[in-house]
């Protein structure tokens, strides 16, 4: 069981990172890979692909999100930050479609691995 955790979180680790450099490039094509990847690292059935797909969508988001804080910390842009409810609305649009493409990524691995 220990060895199914390790390989869950190091596949959503890879796959979060693979998102990050893959969809700055190509935006719909970067989560999917990135859950696909994550997917076919975490062992287990097909749910088990999904959910490590939607941890590295989550992962992917988080580290998104750090860098729009840090952007908008900046002096040139520190006028906007009472702006602060579009940035969440942001935060949910990205979590939605970085997670949403990456489980069904991480969907599609497990179901072509099939344990």
């Amino acid at each position: 069981m220990d060895e199914l955790k390790k390989n869950f979180w190091l596949g959503a680790g890879i796959g979060g990172l693979i998102i990050i450099i893959i969809d700055l490039l190509v935006p719909f094509l970067g989560p999917l890979l990135g859950g696909f990847i994550a997917g076919i690292i975490a062992k287990g059935g097909v749910m088990n692909a999904g959910k490590a797909g939607l941890a590295a969508g989550v992962l992917a988001t988080i580290v998104i999100v750090l860098v729009i804080l840090a952007e908008m910390a900046s002096s040139s842009i520190a006028a906007h930050l009472p702006h602060l409810g579009i940035g969440y609305i942001l935060f949910i649009t990205i979590t939605m479609y970085l997670a949403l493409f990456s489980f069904f990524g991480g969907l599609i691995a497990g179901a072509i691995r099939k344990k």
